[in-house]
């Protein structure tokens, strides 16, 4: 009976699903540095709204959360075989505040004091404020430098 049981659980362990790795994950609008175990010349997420890849190196990865969500990214090498095909999370930052009132929500990014960000569901009068500001303020350092 024993040697059956032995037996059993080998052959149970040889069909058992393989050990899946957990997610990757990174915050909204941050980036996280992944290294390969050889150089992959191309890097595919499988929802471009949720996160962006860049091969950098060839063995190095920046993964930039975008928005909240889960996808997937795969990392291909020169032969096209696949050197990984991982699961990605992007969480919330920690450091946003969400205020709904009224109906609204908007988005603060909160350090010793809470300043608005555009943030996904926010009010479309706000962000688009928030947005056009960004613009100009980017708009503006642009034009600067091209002075200098």
């Amino acid at each position: 009976m024993k040697n059956r049981l032995f037996i059993f659980s080998i052959l149970l362990s040889l069909f058992a699903a393989p050990a899946v790795s957990e997610p990757f994950q990174v915050a909204v609008d941050h980036a996280k540095v992944l290294r390969l175990s050889r150089p992959a010349v191309s890097v595919i997420v499988g929802n471009s709204a949720i996160a962006d890849a860049a091969v950098h190196d060839g063995q190095m990865l920046f993964i930039t959360g975008k928005t909240f969500g889960s996808t997937n990214f795969i990392a291909i090498d020169k032969d096209g075989k696949t050197i990984i095909n991982r699961s990605l999370q992007v969480l919330p930052a920690d450091n946003r505040l969400t205020l709904l009132r009224g109906g609204y929500q908007r988005t603060y990014l909160c350090g010793d004091g809470c300043e608005p960000v555009p943030g996904i569901g926010d009010d479309a009068e706000t962000f688009d404020r928030i947005m056009a500001q960004q613009k100009e303020k980017s708009d503006e350092g642009n034009a600067a430098a091209e002075n200098e």
